[in-house]
């Protein structure tokens, strides 16, 4: 009855809408449908190429004749006055549309309480200042030295990526001027003036509109690096970009590329070292070999990690006839805000070994919306004692697109943008300087090793001219002894090590998946929750008595996964030797931990679904020294349990990733 009920409902609603278009004038409806149709060609690519000016115009083209067809429909059957007020309705309704759209920069979200502020360091890393003068200029084929007007660029090698990409139409190939089989290699470098060899660092970026020069957009990146005496080149892969005119007019597009964007930047390593090699070429002799890094945004992000599994590889994975002939031992890589499994060799995400990695990724990131590298940040693995290390880091307030200078601030397209809230966002110079100092940190950690500087990314605090911020990290090295990480099976009751796990009095006691804003998470972890109560605890019990140092570290990675929590959380660390000393260190003498943040995507914040709520993971280090001072009693030899006591907080709720032993990194 329902059915029959709502299909007759229906046919007489489209009779309804039907008579009522035969009443519109046949002209209103081609303008109509023109519009339409242009604004689909316009704005379906979330980066479509197009001037402000257009998009504002065809915004209030579309409203007008939205209005135009309500007038239509209403004066056939209504009177005047009628007409006057659905007229005077739609006029205040558009100007309050336009003014939202254009004018309103959204809500401002004040965080009242930031832990980054109650951490503690006693290392103190200030900002380089420059030290070179730099040179820069282009190379690649002709075309691209002519666009960028550089007589003194080189013409460079080509290169062939047939086995990558099974979709390449002749509308891109007449646009471009070649094919997946002479793909040339087109850069742009910065170059200290020096004569010592420097360290080689490449940057790639991500997916935007093919006609748009997005390599230009790290420049920023280039000349600070470059000053601090790092040869930078950044690649252009324009060509494995998005097209909006395959997309919605030929109904084309590349697909899944990223195993060919890894591939033709390792081909770019390839030509700079023979360059460094060739006694005429203006790189003659000035790379560092034996200190590559590799940098990539978005897509990139995603790439350089597949890159450097290509440089340990032999042969394509999905095709043993590609053999690969780069062997050129990348020593780090950082991942900006990158994408995670649109490549998948053999099914599953990159997994790498010893390979020094960062993240960066933002909190108001309206493109790739969640931390999807903390997924790649999980499959990277250290041989024991290797001081290699990785570290990811979420900065509040930073968007996708502002890593780049040419890409919009709020990660999307004119029309779509026009939605985003941009009033939460950090402006462009901070989010650049952010980026700027934390990667160079970091390459002067790991391809100069400058072991202050490692230690600096075991505490943010310590890098002293960070801009003022919410910033949120992890850190992991070769010299870390996992106790616990949840990723061994389903046993509530086990650790990963010969361990035993007791609670007392908890709410909540389960494992899963750290919440990524919803979206596939590869992070496991225990969910903690307590009530108001003395007794409460978690405790890892060990089944062999566990020796450390007074120079080791006892370390956790850990968010707060409370829903309405706007306090910052503090617990206690608990040792227990197995004469039963206790000793006892706050969390808050590393930091306190950051509560959730709501995080309102869109300028109406009642878009609900929109909204993000993620917890951010952060690792804590408490030196055990300070469990000594604590009780000078305590047996750090006997250690026979490890707990985490709880007695603050309403209802709270913790993600424990892991915790274990940082040991104290041998010179």
């Amino acid at each position: 009855s329902i059915t029959v009920i709502g299909l007759l409902l229906l046919s007489y609603i489209a009779t309804f809408i039907f008579d009522k278009l035969k009443q519109i004038p046949s002209h209103v409806i081609f303008y109509a449908g023109s519009t339409i149709v242009m604004l689909l060609v316009m704005f379906d690519s979330s980066k479509a190429e197009i001037s402000g000016f257009v998009a504002v115009a065809s915004l209030i083209l579309s409203i007008g004749i939205s209005g135009l067809i309500v007038y239509q429909v209403i004066q056939k059957s209504k009177p005047k006055w009628f007409v006057y007020v659905v007229e005077g309705i739609l006029l205040i309704v558009s100007l309050s549309l336009v003014y939202i759209l254009l004018f309103w920069t959204g809500q401002a979200n004040e965080i009242v309480n930031n832990a980054f502020d109650t951490n503690n360091s006693s290392l103190v890393i200030e900002a380089s200042e420059s030290m070179y003068d730099i040179q820069t200029g282009v190379y690649g084929n002709e075309k691209y030295l002519e666009k960028h007007t550089d007589k003194s660029g080189f013409i460079s090698d080509t290169t062939s990526i047939s086995y990558f990409l099974n979709r390449w139409n002749k509308t891109r190939e007449a646009f471009l001027g070649f094919n997946i089989y002479n793909v040339p290699l087109n850069g742009q470098y910065f170059m200290p003036e020096t004569n010592e060899k420097s360290p080689l660092v490449l940057i790639v970026h991500g997916n935007h509109e093919m006609s748009h020069d997005s390599e230009v957009g790290y420049n920023y990146l280039g000349e600070y690096l470059a000053s601090r005496g790092y040869i930078v080149v950044s690649v252009d892969e324009n060509f494995l970009n998005y097209s909006s005119y395959d997309t919605a007019i030929m109904q084309s597009s590349l697909g899944n590329e990223n195993d060919a964007r890894a591939y033709v930047l390792l081909e770019h390593v390839a030509y700079l070292l023979e360059e460094n090699k060739n006694s005429e070429s203006i790189l003659y002799n000035k790379i560092d070999e034996e200190n590559i890094a590799l940098m990539g945004h978005s897509r990139g992000g995603e790439a350089v990690a597949v890159a450097a599994l290509f440089d340990e590889i032999n042969y394509l994975p999905s095709d043993y006839h590609k053999r690969f002939n780069h062997d050129f031992d990348i020593k780090s890589i950082v991942a900006i805000a990158p994408t995670d499994k649109q490549y998948k060799p053999g099914g599953r995400g990159t997994t790498l070994s010893d390979v020094n990695y960062l993240l960066l990724h933002g909190t108001h990131d309206m493109d790739v919306s969640y931390m999807a590298g903390l997924n790649q940040y999980d499959r990277i693995n250290y041989a024991k004692d290797s001081q290699l290390f990785k570290s990811s880091v979420s900065i509040y307030g930073a968007s996708h697109g502002q890593f780049n200078e040419t890409w919009s601030q709020v990660d999307a397209g004119i029309f779509t943008g026009l939605l985003n809230n941009s009033k939460q966002l950090i402006n462009r110079k901070t989010q650049e300087e952010v980026a700027s100092q934390l990667i160079y940190y970091f390459l002067e950690a790991t391809l100069k090793e400058k072991a202050s500087y490692r230690d600096g990314f075991t505490n943010l605090k310590s890098f002293v001219d960070l801009p003022d911020g919410l910033y949120q990290s992890q850190y992991h090295d070769g010299y870390t002894d996992v106790i616990v990480d949840y990723s061994e099976d389903n046993y509530l009751e086990t650790g990963t090590t010969d361990v035993k796990i007791k609670v007392n009095n908890l709410s909540k006691w389960y494992e899963g998946q750290s919440r990524l804003d919803g979206k596939t998470s590869e992070v496991y972890g225990v969910y903690i929750g307590w009530r108001n109560s003395s007794n409460s605890s978690y405790n890892i019990l060990f089944n062999e008595e566990l020796k450390v140092t007074e120079s080791d570290y006892l370390y956790l990675t850990v968010a707060d996964d409370t829903k309405d929590n706007t306090d910052l959380l503090d617990f206690k660390l608990r040792l227990e030797d197995t004469s039963g000393e206790l000793a006892e260190v706050p969390l808050s003498y590393y930091g306190k931990l950051q509560h959730r943040i709501d995080i309102n995507i869109p300028k109406l914040f009642m878009i609900e679904d929109y909204n993000k709520r993620e917890s951010i993971l952060q690792t804590f280090q408490l030196p055990i020294e300070q469990f000594v001072i604590s009780n000078p009693n305590l047996n750090i030899n006997q250690i026979i349990k490890v707990s985490l006591v709880f007695d603050e907080g309403s209802d709270p709720i913790i993600f424990l990733k892991d915790l274990g032993i940082r040991r104290e990194i041998k010179k």
